[in-house]
């Protein structure tokens, strides 16, 4: 078997929202072909769709809207690489404050779960 890593878009439709929203998900399948992981991939979107009432006692509803992308990584290892992206920011500082928060803010969470 080999392993895909599928990119699903939903559309997230609220009354809350001023703005258009899109969850873009990546999920793991699992399957013997690219032609099959692509079958599953929208299968498991139109099955992950679902409508929920918010805190404000609005319906909120995820409607799958298509698979964008699909690779086939082949064999899942320890450290294997599935995913990259390269940023080029203009603003060096805060990129690298941004990353240095969401890390900190990541340790902290580990060691809360440690206690």
């Amino acid at each position: 078997m080999n392993w895909f890593v599928a990119k699903l878009i939903f559309e997230i439709e609220t009354q809350d929202s001023k703005h258009p929203q899109f969850d873009e998900q990546l999920r793991l399948i699992e399957a013997v072909n690219e032609e099959l992981a692509l079958e599953m991939a929208y299968q498991l979107g139109s099955m992950q769709q679902e409508e929920i009432i918010n805190s404000n006692n609005h319906q909120v509803a995820w409607k799958f809207v298509a698979v964008t992308e699909i690779e086939n990584i082949g064999e899942i290892a320890h450290g294997k690489e599935i995913h990259y992206k390269i940023n080029e920011p203009e603003q060096v500082e805060q990129y690298l404050a941004l990353v240095s928060v969401k890390a900190a803010q990541l340790k902290n969470r580990k060691s809360i779960y440690q206690e």
